[in-house]
């Protein structure tokens, strides 16, 4: 029953929000009820609409006495009425309308309830968390592959491609270390020999196509969904010199072009010497008024990233997305990004989420989130958070 809540998400100048009660007009209660409440509802509107109706007629009446019509002898089939009769009369017109009015009320004043609770209810800030713990590379990445090979194979592909890997490290540039998918490949192929294809040999690029593109020159696009699978891996650095941050293992299925999993760790990175140091992880996505809770429950959104998104803030998100909620992200611009060729094409996509970083006092990273649609105003979400802290510290 929340169907016109959900498409008007995107509405320019700021979602729309329900109002407080208890101005709540009575249009706007019936999108909250469920249907058998919805049968009660008009009933009672019914009824009280005829008994506004008899209240008005009564008091037309009423307004004649002392009136020329009054002073006449007002008839009455055929009869003349005193004033007194008429007042007597409309009276008993008002009195029966009012009568009316008070057997719906009940009702109606229970449903408005309800229907201003559950809009409140939609609305209600929520958070999404997650909380890692620094590991080792070699175990961060054979427990990310593990749980995105499981993702794999329960969803039936056939084959998965390991089309490459990215890193922001220490100086914010996007790099390409080899390490990071030969690694991870060479963790799959321990687990499984057969379920990853092999490298082809044109290399992976992105290949602009319709209904999907094709993931190499020398392969043929997914002409159907779970057909084949492809794999990424993303690190980001969270320390100047690179070696501790977040590794990300994304799964999106060829045909969608959709994210269908995502795995993260807190890891050391590369053949490093261990730190010796135990550190924690939290990102927090505080979303202000359910909104990621209430776009899941419309249409299919899949959305993408604006151009001016922070790298880290922007995979953070996308991660949150994909684990915890239904909201779609597209895989498209991660395949260009990460193994090159034809660039996706900005109207591909219908709406995209912007992630700005925000001042803080230094002791964690902050995002200020938003959505936006294709011609539309953009939708303040809320504020994404990254702190690492010793196990020992408080969180704040």
């Amino acid at each position: 029953m929340h169907a016109l809540l959900a498409s008007l998400i995107f509405i320019a100048a700021g979602e729309v929000a329900p109002p407080a009660p208890p101005s709540m007009p009575d249009v706007e209660v019936v999108h909250y009820l469920q249907p058998n409440e919805i049968v009660e509802w008009n009933n009672a509107k019914r009824i009280s609409a005829a008994g506004e109706s008899r209240v008005k007629t009564g008091q037309s009446i009423l307004a004649t006495v002392g009136g020329t019509v009054a002073a006449a002898g007002p008839k009455v089939g055929g009869l003349s009425e005193t004033t007194e009769q008429v007042k007597v009369r409309s009276q008993k017109i008002i009195d029966e309308g009012n009568a009316q009015i008070q057997q719906a009320l009940p009702s109606l004043t229970r449903l408005r309830a309800a229907a201003t609770a559950r809009a409140a209810e939609l609305v209600k800030p929520v958070d999404f968390t997650e909380e890692l713990t620094l590991k080792p590379w070699e175990a961060a990445v054979a427990q990310a592959t593990a749980s995105l090979q499981k993702k794999a194979r329960d969803m039936g592909f056939a084959q998965t491609h390991l089309i490459g890997g990215i890193a922001v490290l220490g100086d914010r540039n996007l790099s390409r270390p080899p390490m990071l998918s030969q690694d991870v490949r060479a963790a799959w192929t321990k687990l499984d020999e057969r379920s990853l294809a092999p490298v082809p040999a044109d290399g992976y690029a992105h290949i602009a196509g319709q209904p999907a593109p094709a993931l190499a020159k020398s392969l043929k696009p997914a002409t159907a969904p779970k057909q084949v699978g492809v794999l990424w891996v993303e690190f980001y650095a969270l320390t100047s010199d690179g070696s501790v941050g977040v590794l990300f293992l994304r799964l999106a299925d060829a045909y969608s072009m959709r994210i269908i999993g995502s795995a993260s760790a807190l890891t050391e990175f590369g053949p490093r010497a261990p730190r010796g140091v135990a550190l924690n992880c939290s990102i927090i996505l505080k979303d202000d008024r359910s909104f990621l809770p209430r776009l899941a429950q419309g249409s299919e959104w899949v959305l993408g990233f604006g151009r001016s998104s922070d790298p880290l803030g922007a995979a953070l998100l996308a991660h949150l997305c994909v684990t915890q909620t239904k909201i779609g992200i597209s895989a498209a611009p991660y395949l260009f990004i990460v193994a090159g060729g034809a660039p996706v094409a900005p109207e591909s996509l219908r709406a995209r989420w912007n992630v700005a970083q925000a001042d803080t006092d230094g002791s964690y990273l902050a995002y200020a989130v938003s959505s936006q649609a294709d011609a539309l105003a953009a939708v303040d979400v809320g504020q994404l958070t990254l702190r690492v802290f010793a196990p020992a510290s408080v969180k704040k």
